[in-house]
């Protein structure tokens, strides 16, 4: 992998992390209702969940549900940051062990919910859920990638009003960046197991296992390990993740195990989060998201393109129209990142032309956003177009002059164009 690529994958994920910290200033309130019902039936959620487990519910999770109830954003916030203080892995840490198990999933799913109903405006909030939800059918099992794409649109499913309630419901919201943790599976198979076939424990583990063989297998081969692959197995032969590429990539095998246990019987969705090399051969454009058919498809056919580009097109002179819109970088920067996302599709099926239109678009949408920008760069490099990669680059550092990763990306086309020059050479 080259250090570019790993520039792109470590932005993306960082762009659309959940952030709790304490905050000062006066209570600000979100007025959306549909926030105080969701949080409701999380508690109620966490409640039946302790119970049907014989867990205690500690009394910091139910401080933080009552501030989520009343709609007070700065309380939710800062009771989630006294949590992550309690749990956190430090040697002075005070421990809180009712949080560290399944009972963690609902609170950080209401966070969640919080979080990006407080960064969207209420009306561009809609119409992504909107385009998202009516967009797949009943039944449907929906990888959501983003914070956005996965709290969003679990709280709008699960907060729908008649005559929506029965049609939105019966849609799986299940975010492909948590299945190596086994909190998650626990709670997908505790929530989703009576419909859904859901990895047991072992299941879980056995891929953690084999994971870690391989990674060993080649290094016993002497091929290069990148910096992001590294495993440890402790004293009870559990497998630790060292870095995100690893840990993605175990979601990654997760998501293939529920996908190919699952497709039968239902269709497959994805809003992208980090790349998953597997689902490309399935994945055609879908509105803003992408389907991921049963079987490997051998091309993108011409309509599908076809009416891929429509759809943008319009839905961008709507977006580029209106206020709401250009005055939210956030929800600029998430759609410019769906874009992108359809133009790796793209990337990967060799349609450079319609590649590099889609990034040119997803810049449109979002100026500072890393993936158009990075993207486009990549797809120049790998035509040999190094000076249009370095220009792209410079044209992006010249929106966003602090971020450091811009010069290095640079700096690595720079040395290309030279002799000996090479982007291909593995992470030392």
């Amino acid at each position: 992998m080259n250090r570019l690529f790993i520039l792109i994958l470590c932005m993306s994920l960082a762009s659309f992390a959940v952030l709790a910290a304490e905050t000062d200033g006066p209570v600000t309130a979100i007025n959306d209702p549909r926030l105080k019902t969701f949080a409701t039936q999380k508690r109620q959620q966490t409640e039946e969940m302790a119970a049907k487990l014989h867990l205690d519910v500690p009394p910091e999770i139910r401080e933080f549900f009552r501030a989520a109830e009343a709609g007070d954003w700065n309380a939710v916030s800062n009771s989630y940051a006294r949590i992550q203080r309690l749990t956190s892995q430090t040697p002075s840490s005070i421990t809180m062990p009712g949080y560290t198990n399944i009972l963690s999933v609902p609170v950080h799913e209401t966070l969640g919910a919080y979080d990006e109903f407080h960064r969207f405006n209420e009306p561009m909030l809609q119409k992504f859920a909107d385009g998202v939800l009516h967009s797949i059918p009943s039944g449907s099992i929906y990888f959501g990638g983003t914070d956005p794409g996965r709290f969003i649109i679990t709280a709008v499913r699960d907060t729908a009003a008649s005559p929506d309630i029965f049609v939105l419901t019966q849609k799986f919201v299940i975010t492909q960046n948590a299945l190596a943790d086994n909190r998650y599976t626990d709670y997908l198979r505790l929530v989703y197991g009576e419909r859904l076939s859901m990895p047991t424990t072992n299941d879980v583990q056995e891929v953690f296992q084999k994971y870690a063989d391989d990674i060993r297998a080649r290094q016993n081969r002497g091929e290069p390990i990148g910096a992001g692959e590294q495993v440890r197995v402790d004293a009870d032969h559990i497998v630790h993740l060292g870095g995100p590429e690893n840990v993605m990539a175990v979601n990654g095998i997760l998501t293939k195990w529920i996908f190919d246990h699952n497709k039968d019987k239902h269709e497959f969705y994805v809003e992208e989060s980090y790349v998953i090399p597997w689902m490309f051969p399935y994945m055609e454009p879908h509105g803003l998201i992408l389907k991921l058919n049963k079987e490997p498809m051998k091309e993108l056919g011409p309509a599908v393109v076809t009416q891929d580009r429509q759809f943008w097109d319009t839905l961008i002179r709507e977006l580029l129209a209106d206020p709401k819109f250009l005055g939210n970088d956030w929800v600029r920067g998430h759609y410019a990142k769906l874009r992108a996302s359809i133009g790796g599709l793209y990337v990967y099926r060799r349609l450079t032309t319609e590649a590099e239109a889609v990034f040119k678009q997803a810049q449109e949408l979002c100026p500072t956003s890393p993936e158009a920008s990075f993207y486009l760069a990549q797809l120049y490099m790998q035509a040999g177009r190094l000076d249009d990669a370095i220009a792209a680059l410079k044209s992006f550092q010249q929106r966003v002059p602090s971020d450091r990763h811009i010069q290095d990306a640079i700096d690595q086309l720079e040395k290309a164009k030279q002799p000996r020059g090479d982007l291909e050479h593995p992470e030392k």
